[in-house]
């Protein structure tokens, strides 16, 4: 049976919406519960992983070369900026360069990202902060909640999250006042309607994210070895990673080390404060492993997860199709339904679904309550696209 279990990427979003952001965070991190640092994490180093190679500092990452530099510094100079505030001017700055980054690039650190102008949403991050370090700008990220965007590639299947970067204005407070709000620049070149942010990313954990695309991307690649060292690294800015113990498990399993590919997913379900991609993926390991009553157990577990966010039910029915696994998308399409009925997101892949199942009548149904539903006239237009399609059948 061919490996489909879900690599998670990051996307860092980047359009300029001024809005006030509180001073208090609201971060709730990824990270494996405090209990789990009394249990030493069960991963092995075996001969033929060899010894560490050495890897990109988390300086060089957010690097960029003495030319760039000063053509930025220039621009700051210009006298047509002097009355904007520092963080509008990165992020008047980064608009001359957006034009060549999307989703599906690969992911760069800042003076590679400078040079192509391409990456993907994490490499427009870096680049971001690049900026926003040499202009003295106080930088943050949010994790947003959207519907994932997925690519196959083999026989692995990526899931791109998609975080944002947030600039801070340089205005202090007057003496005697502290800041409720704090302006704040929202960058986010790659928005989707409605989403909203999930929650606050710290800066070690956005250092873990690019550690883990560098992994995902050896994996992809089939260096292995390679992305062993990248997932084990990104734990040093982000400890008991969740989505690094789910990725290490899923090399070790590729390399043949089944029993401690086993050993790392029952550690992270323990811990894991969010365990549904820890559950899917030990899921499709037992019944690769031909362990049908207990993958059943796990399935079971995973239907009775209260989870009330609906887009992490999409990310699982979503991949599920990709994977072409049909009652399981069926299953959690009907779960996203369930929670958030007013989304079209659910009705659009029930439609889908019920297409491939060959239910013409029921696929017509599910696309034109999705067409009903979707805000965004080109999203309605595609439903409808599709509906003409199914009639004309």
């Amino acid at each position: 049976m061919l490996f489909k279990q879900i690599l998670k990427r990051y996307l860092i979003a980047s359009v300029m919406v001024i809005s006030l952001q509180a001073c208090v965070s609201n971060t709730v991190p990824s990270d494996m519960s405090v209990a789990a640092k009394q249990e030493s994490i069960p991963i092995k180093i075996y001969p033929e992983f060899g010894s560490k190679p050495k890897l990109i500092t988390e300086e060089k990452i957010f690097e960029l070369a003495p030319a760039q530099v000063e053509d930025f510094q220039k621009f700051l100079r210009h006298p047509s900026n002097k009355n904007l505030a520092k963080n509008k001017l990165v992020s008047k700055y980064l608009e001359k360069m957006i034009k060549g980054f999307n989703y599906h690039s690969n992911t760069y650190i800042a003076s590679e990202s400078a040079a192509k102008n391409s990456g993907n949403c994490l490499s427009l991050g870096i680049l971001t902060t690049a900026l926003a370090k040499i202009a003295d700008v106080e930088v943050g990220y949010e994790l947003m909640r959207t519907p994932p965007v997925y690519q196959k590639k083999g026989n692995t299947i990526l899931s791109s999250q998609h975080v944002r970067s947030l600039l801070f204005e340089p205005t202090l407070p007057e003496e005697g006042f502290v800041f409720i709000l704090r302006p704040v620049l929202k960058i986010d070149y790659f928005p989707t309607f409605g989403s909203i942010a999930k929650r606050r990313v710290q800066h070690s954990e956005f250092v873990s994210m690019y550690f883990r695309n560098m992994a995902a991307e050896a994996i992809i690649d089939n260096r292995l070895i390679d992305a062993f060292w990248l997932a084990r690294h990104s734990m040093e800015f982000a400890e008991n990673n969740a989505h690094a113990t789910n990725m290490i498990a899923l090399i070790y399993d590729r390399l043949g080390y089944s029993e401690d590919a086993e050993k790392l997913y029952l550690y992270g379900l323990r811990y894991a404060d969010e365990k549904l991609e820890l559950l899917s993926n030990y899921h499709k390991y037992l019944l690769r492993n031909q362990r049908v009553d207990e993958a059943e157990e796990i399935k079971g577990q995973i239907a009775d997860l209260n989870i009330p966010d609906p887009f992490d039910w999409l990310d699982l029915a979503d991949e599920a199709l990709a994977a072409n696994n049909l009652g399981e998308a069926l299953d959690y399409y009907n779960k996203v339904i369930e929670l958030a009925p007013y989304l079209h997101y659910g009705f659009s892949g029930l439609g889908k679904v019920e297409f491939l199942k060959g239910n013409h009548r029921r696929a017509k149904e599910a696309f034109s309550k999705a067409a009903e539903l979707a805000l965004e006239s080109e999203t309605r237009a595609a439903y409808r696209a599709k509906l003409s399609a199914l009639t004309a059948l």
